[in-house]
């Protein structure tokens, strides 16, 4: 089935006001690296000035605060990095999934309009301007409430009265809402991803119950969602940081509280990851219910026949035992009766979602694999897993 140059071409990640500017503005050239250029740019934007501000301006406990300050070199040098290469590849394994869905002839070609209308629609809301306006001026309006605390590094203060230093301004006003943009970034158009395969959910889907993935051939959509993980590590990673530096809690006091932030995290990673394939439900327990009918007639039919051939006399008793040995070789009954029994389990054990077992652990080992070094960096890592150990089992 040929795909439409609307689906052949999508694109949830590639698009909205701010890719318009950088046209505009002559930034971005075909064949030019954009993404290196952003990364850099933003990395330097968010990170350097912090560096040469608190080294211009700071005193030497602040210069070695900020140095020491893992939180800020972790969240703008490796987070903000990460939210930004995964935009390329997370938008290539979504675009792979949406022509998957017409390959494969999931989507029968008269619901192909269908298909396609869902997909200019989730392209629409990508490009919302006042949705991307609007979560900019979220992010500063977070930096405006948010007040920092005795518990922060002292680089952030100019003084003992609370009153934020050059760099500490730069971090509140620059720095942090483009790392919280990009993460609100994330989650607009996760929920517009969200809403397309809601939408194709809806459609008049052609599952086939005897698909070797025990899905209906959906599962390719749960392996699509795994490419989320590199957004999670992202984000695990800057909260991981930030908890160590405001935790008051040793490691070996309460193992489970001083891993709570990161244990919700990957919680809520694994909702709002895999959440969405939830829409599937229906039509797979339809799917399966039809599937089970039709194996079980014609199961019975095939069964019949077959016991009729073999154990009802036909006057096989008066032949002799060798002639019916050579029949029983290579007939073609025992194996159509083994493959029915084969196409019948895999009926049978068809799941009422589609998942698979590696893209959920790589999303949850995502979100949880800052909390080694974190315990390494503290030194109580084996103490650590042995103590949770005996709490868990």
């Amino acid at each position: 089935m040929d795909i439409p140059a609307s689906l052949q071409d999508f694109s949830l990640l590639q698009g909205g006001p701010f890719l318009k500017l950088r046209r505009r503005l002559h930034l971005l050239r075909p064949g030019s690296p954009t993404l290196r250029w952003r990364l850099l740019a933003l990395s330097l934007l968010s990170w350097l000035p912090l560096l040469l501000l608190t080294l211009l301006r700071a005193e030497p406990e602040g210069r070695r605060a900020f140095l020491l300050d893992f939180h800020v070199h972790i969240q703008l040098l490796l987070s903000l990095p990460l939210l930004i290469v995964a935009e390329r590849y997370v938008d290539g394994r979504l675009a792979v999934a949406v022509r998957q869905l017409v390959s494969s002839e999931l989507v029968e070609a008269r619901s192909l309009r269908a298909l396609d209308d869902a997909a200019r629609e989730a392209t629409r809301l990508r490009s919302l301007g006042f949705v991307e306006v609007g979560l900019l001026a979220v992010s500063y309006l977070l930096s405006f409430t948010h007040q920092f605390s005795e518990q922060h590094p002292e680089w952030i203060f100019a003084g003992g009265e609370g009153q934020l230093s050059p760099a500490g301004t730069w971090y509140a006003a620059v720095s942090l809402p483009i790392f919280r943009f990009l993460v609100l970034w994330w989650l607009w158009r996760g929920t517009v991803w969200a809403l397309f395969l809601f939408r194709v959910s809806r459609l008049p889907l052609a599952l086939r119950p005897t698909h070797p993935d025990l899905a209906g051939g959906l599962r390719f959509l749960c392996t699509c969602q795994g490419s989320f993980a590199i957004v999670t590590f992202a984000v695990a990673c800057s909260s991981a940081s930030a908890t160590r530096r405001l935790s008051h809690v040793s490691p070996t006091e309460d193992p489970l509280k001083y891993a709570l932030p990161l244990l919700a995290l990957a919680f809520v990673a694994l909702v709002l990851v895999f959440g969405p394939l939830l829409s599937f439900w229906l039509p797979l327990v339809r799917a399966k219910r039809r599937g089970e009918l039709q194996f079980s007639a014609l199961a019975a039919l095939h069964s019949r026949d077959f016991e009729r051939k073999w154990f009802e006399p036909q006057g096989d008793q008066q032949r002799p035992a060798d002639t019916i040995e050579r029949r029983l070789l290579g007939a073609a009954e025992f194996s159509s009766l083994a493959d029915l029994g084969t196409a019948f389990d895999v009926t049978h054990r068809m799941r009422l979602f589609p998942w698979s077992r590696w893209p959920i652990i790589a999303v949850a080992a995502a979100a949880l694999a800052p909390l080694v070094p974190l315990l390494i960096v503290d030194r109580q890592f084996l103490a650590v897993v042995v103590q949770l150990a005996q709490n868990l089992l």
